[in-house]
């Protein structure tokens, strides 16, 4: 617990603040080890925040990781005769390359072009560029026409968009493989739905669809992917942490022999955490001591990373880092982690040296089942527990 954690976008309604820089700053305070999976809008948005130096020391002392992913996924639909087809594909853009992209950030930054060149060609050697992973969309793929987990999933989706939907009539999102497409057969009223939608998110950004569905649970392989890929836990929203633990329960249950109720992830809830999150979200933290005491939390991390989870240590370590600093001033607050304990169940399905016993994966499940094998805890940080936290409206 601790060693490693990887962030990728909180918001994609908001491409100006797509990150939760707060969770950002409370992540590189708690763990050994801080990932961002970065796009244009959140390394524009890092450094707006931090600035151009500031973000390079945070960098260099590794506080924290950027990867930057010059590609984008996406679901593209074809329709025929009322009929959509659906299918994920990878995007990218000579003009949008990594260089430039960041060329463009700092000289807005700077304010001047020589400025920010100079910026740029300090810092791009510390970011680390990739392209998506074929593997991504393949996965994503096999996900999409699994009946099980594509239904439950699509479920947990309107449930958490719109809770106040009531549908008495049994859930229906079943997939099918055609030579032009995936299709999608469903009882989904999309024109209701978006009534509803709408009343919280412009009709300009986005409307729930069939692909809409689809493209959330393309993110969740692609963040899935990254996280294991740096065998790092997860810091994510209500609706991923729900379908991440979908994904990963439903990975289990491909390798349990039984049918029993599976439970493979414990809600630890930690008390009286300083609201780190909130102040740095209302501009009251100072970044210069915000460095401060990132390096006085160096030395304990090295204490904590590995010791079994306990709230009681935990408690500990956050009153060690904070006292004597700016943040012991802030008031309290809970924090929820979601603790993957299903590793029993799957040494139950290994043979001595390690193989699978009798167990049907498609290519990326098969990946991160072996991340799983190997040791991976997709613990999950959750960046809202405040439906938890009595008077939270003191929080919002």
């Amino acid at each position: 617990m601790f060693e490693s954690i990887t962030l990728t976008t909180h918001n994609k309604h908001d491409s100006i603040k797509p990150l939760d820089i707060g969770l950002l700053v409370e992540c590189m305070l708690f763990y050994g080890k801080t990932t961002v999976i970065a796009n244009y809008h959140i390394l524009d948005q890092l450094f707006r925040y931090f600035g151009g130096d500031k973000l390079l020391i945070l960098i260099k002392e590794e506080f924290l990781k950027i990867v930057y992913t010059e590609s984008w996924l996406g679901v593209i639909t074809n329709t025929e005769n009322n009929i959509q087809y659906h299918g994920v594909t990878p995007f990218s853009s000579p003009q949008h390359q990594f260089q430039n992209e960041l060329r463009k950030i700092c000289i807005q930054i700077q304010g001047a072009d020589g400025k920010g060149r100079r910026l740029a060609r300090k810092i791009q050697n510390y970011i680390q560029v990739k392209q998506h992973d074929p593997l991504i969309l393949k996965g994503a793929t096999e996900s999409f026409l699994n009946q099980r987990y594509i239904e439950s999933s699509a479920q947990l989706i309107i449930n958490e968009l719109l809770p106040e939907i009531k549908n008495s009539s049994p859930f229906e999102f079943k997939t099918s493989q055609t030579n032009k497409g995936i299709e999608i057969e469903t009882n989904l009223n999309f024109t209701e739905i978006n009534r509803i939608y709408h009343r919280r998110v412009d009709p300009k950004h986005s409307s729930i669809s069939q692909a809409f569905i689809l493209s959330h649970l393309l993110t969740l392989e692609e963040e899935l992917y990254f996280a294991s890929s740096h065998l790092s836990e997860l810091a994510c929203s209500n609706l991923s942490a729900r379908l991440g633990t979908n994904k990963i329960d439903y990975l289990i249950a491909k390798s349990k022999k039984s049918s029993q109720q599976l439970e493979n992830f414990k809600d630890n809830v930690f008390s009286e955490v300083k609201s780190i999150r909130e102040a740095v979200n209302t501009n009251q933290i100072d970044l210069d001591a915000l460095i401060t005491v990132l390096e006085k939390s160096r030395r304990f991390k090295k204490w904590i990373i590995g010791v079994p989870s306990d709230a009681n240590l935990f408690k500990s370590y956050h009153d060690e880092i904070t006292r004597g600093t700016f943040f012991e001033s802030l008031p309290g607050k809970m924090i929820k982690l979601s603790l993957f304990t299903g590793l029993g169940t799957i040494a139950e399905n290994l043979l001595p040296g390690g193989a699978l016993i009798g167990i049907s994966l498609g290519a990326l499940d098969t990946f991160l089942f072996d991340k799983l094998v190997a040791g991976w805890k997709p613990n999950q940080f959750i960046n809202d527990c405040k439906s938890i936290v009595p008077g939270k409206d003191d929080l919002e």
